[in-house]
């Protein structure tokens, strides 16, 4: 399901999954390609989002803050000519050959492609495409279909701006394409290109229409503007091109899917919803909305951008899969400047000349800003970028990683995955229906649930971003079971703990007893090795209590 294997054929929905061409079952694994095509400040080494400006009745944007400004910052600190060489080496080094056939190697069947509409439209009278923008475009999917990986076109930067966001590459924080007659026509133009030029190249997974439309509450009055451009986009998509998957996403940042009440694709019936989701607590009832919307309307659902630590990747898209939900981390590739990636590169050694000219400060000369210039061209090369491995080691459960012991497996559940024997609930709000006893870490303080401290706002709930600090207690009679993915031949699996006094813990791997059980004696945290896993592409871990209790922090994959 996840791996690139199967990667083959138009990607079609069935009911409330993917198939590929061979009617194969597919959940989306995989990166956004972010700041390719569509730079967004804060990853390329410029300002921080500024959602203070996006909420204001008006502001102009920040020099550097998306591509629109990054471009002219360019032409002012090195010319025209050389802002007009610079795109094209920008896109090609961005995401290269080696970019995607990484990708592949790491385990993902997909890559979401973030589009920005002024670099293949020109903002000029009439619809002229940059042919060099879709040359470039050819060239990535050609590398997508060598190493079988599904692209799925993302307009992220509509014209006029759909978002008002920065990340929409607008010329302001007003969602222009919703409001101006000629950006919503000039969308739908682009749109039926794509479709013209590609409805023949199986390697594109779908044409996903827009990117956290209309996304602050100020702009929710649109949302009937939304749904009309959906139906007229789709109409006429569908025109030329019958083939490909089309992906539809929800207003307020992608989160919310309410709105969708019908089906967007009576022609051919192959759509999904994507939503959006950082951070927050990854259990089953933060999917619930996503879940039953796909029940109810029998389409798939994808989570088309995403991520948080890598523990919360690895639950969260694991969860995501058991529900039939595939998943994209953003991002792939930015700069190494607080903004972790697996892929990250190094901001020119003069680059501080460029945020300070940005910021009102002087400017270097055309040559010495050049050179500035061409460094981040070379340090963006996939070569050149410091490459995290652990990444995608968390995101597909593999050796080298580790996985909290809170993160059990969601499905058949109670009395399959989990036993569900704790007769209360928990005071963290963290997985209360499951009958499990969490707590929060021995070895940690934990927040104040007192009535008073939440009156008196002393403490936070804490139970959406604390949920790493959780631990789950198991006692006698007890068990649980987690799933692990590319087991290597020599993979160990430990378990970190909190031990309370004498107990054992039986392990089997699906099914089979692992050939060794963990007697506890001494109280504390502690690690202690179980045994060496047999290989396996995907396996179950059941964790049984057979005498006394534990406290179980976490479980710990690591090669030998």
């Amino acid at each position: 399901m996840f791996t690139n294997h199967n990667v083959s054929g138009f990607l079609k929905t069935k009911g409330t999954i993917m198939v590929n061409g061979d009617g194969e079952e597919i959940i989306f694994r995989g990166w956004g390609a972010a700041n390719w095509n569509n730079p967004e400040g804060f990853m390329i080494g410029g300002p921080m989002l500024n959602f203070a400006a996006a909420k204001a009745e008006f502001a102009v944007p920040e020099p550097m803050d998306r591509g629109r400004t990054m471009n002219q910052t360019l032409i002012e600190m090195c010319g025209s000519e050389y802002a007009k060489s610079f795109w094209p080496r920008w896109f090609r080094n961005y995401l290269s050959e080696s970019d995607i056939k990484a990708m592949a190697e790491y385990g993902c069947n997909s890559v979401r492609l973030p589009i920005s509409a002024r670099t293949f439209m020109y903002e000029e009278p009439g619809y002229h495409f940059n042919e060099d923008t879709f040359a470039m475009l050819d060239e990535v999917l050609d590398y997508c279909e060598k190493y079988r990986v599904y692209a799925i076109l993302d307009m992220h930067g509509a014209p006029g701006g759909q978002s008002g966001l920065s990340c929409d590459d607008g010329i302001d924080i007003i969602p222009h394409m919703f409001i101006d007659e000629e950006n919503w026509e000039r969308t739908i133009v682009l749109w039926e290109e794509f479709a013209r030029r590609y409805k023949d190249r199986w390697i594109v997974g779908a044409f996903e229409l827009l990117n956290e439309p209309i996304s602050l509450p100020r702009w929710d009055y649109l949302i009937p503007e939304l749904l009309r451009f959906y139906d007229e986009c789709i109409t006429r998509i569908r025109k030329i091109d019958s083939n490909h998957a089309i992906c539809l996403g929800g207003n307020r940042f992608n989160w919310a899917v309410d709105l969708f009440n019908k089906n967007f694709d009576p022609y051919c019936s192959n759509w999904f919803i994507s939503f959006h989701r950082y951070h927050g607590s990854p259990e089953p009832k933060t999917l619930h909305q996503y879940v039953s919307k796909s029940i109810a309307l029998d389409v798939p659902m994808w989570m088309g951008e995403g991520g948080g630590t890598p523990e919360w990747n690895s639950t969260f898209a694991e969860l995501a899969a058991e529900y039939h939900i595939g998943t994209n981390i953003w991002a792939w590739k930015a700069a190494d400047d607080g903004f972790h990636s697996p892929c990250s590169y190094k901001l020119p050694q003069d680059w501080q000349l460029v945020r300070n000219y940005s910021k009102g400060g002087a400017k270097p000369g055309y040559e010495a800003s050049r050179r500035i210039w061409d460094e981040l061209l070379e340090n963006i090369k996939y070569e050149n970028c410091r490459i995290d491995l652990s990444q995608h080691r968390y995101y597909n459960r593999m050796p080298s990683s580790t996985l909290p012991a809170i993160s059990y497996n969601a499905l058949p559940g109670r009395g399959t995955s989990y036993s569900g024997q704790y007769p209360f609930s928990n005071i963290y709000e963290y997985r209360i229906e499951d009958g499990m006893k969490i707590i929060y870490d021995p070895d940690k303080q934990a927040p104040d649930k007192s009535p008073q401290a939440l009156i008196f706002g002393k403490e936070g709930v804490g139970h959406v971003e604390d949920w790493e600090n959780l631990s789950l207690e198991l006692t006698q009679g007890e068990f649980t079971s987690y799933t692990i993915r590319n087991v290597m031949e020599g993979c160990k699996l430990k378990l970190e703990y909190y031990a309370v006094g004498v107990a054992e813990i039986q392990v089997e791997v699906d099914g089979d007893k692992l050939g060794s059980t963990a007697i506890i004696t001494e109280k504390g945290k502690q690690v202690t090795e179980i045994g060496v896993l047999p290989p396996a592409k995907a396996a179950t871990i059941k964790l049984s209590i057979t005498e006394g209790t534990v406290i179980l922090k976490r479980l710990i994959f690591s090669e030998g």
